[in-house]
């Protein structure tokens, strides 16, 4: 397994830079493989959404779709993949960001009862407890 940084994904995916991304293109097409799989991160599955979601062509549903497709891929390996597809179909039908589901889950899998919010759009929904300033 090969870990992978959210710089060579961003510019696999965006496919934007003249030098590196053929670079990452050519590295992930060829030097992937199920036996050989890239290695994302939480970490950096959460840059990547933060980098590339403000980006006119990556709404909310085609940043969905990303990470379907990077769950599903046969030469990746998402860490804590049972805590992502779980964070993604909360972001799917929710209204917080990405991250925040993903911090919620990774946190009730670790043993938490639920995650403390600020975040009004992230307090809204389950697993968050809005915090209140008279806490």
């Amino acid at each position: 397994m090969i870990g992978l940084d959210t710089n060579v994904l961003v510019r696999y995916i965006l496919d934007d830079d003249p030098v590196w991304s053929p670079i990452a293109t050519d590295f992930i097409d060829t030097k992937l493989s199920p036996q050989r799989p890239g290695y994302i991160n939480p970490i950096t599955l959460v840059e990547l959404v933060w980098t590339i979601r403000r980006l006119p062509q990556f709404d909310r549903e085609k940043l969905a779709f990303l990470i379907e497709n990077l769950l599903l891929a046969d030469t990746i390996v998402v860490g804590e993949a049972d805590a992502v597809s779980r964070a993604l179909a909360a972001y799917k039908s929710g209204s917080a960001g990405f991250a925040d589901y993903l911090i919620a889950e990774l946190n009730e899998a670790a043993g938490a009862s639920s995650t403390v919010t600020i975040d009004r759009k992230a307090g809204k929904s389950l697993p968050f407890t809005p915090l209140s300033q008279g806490a």
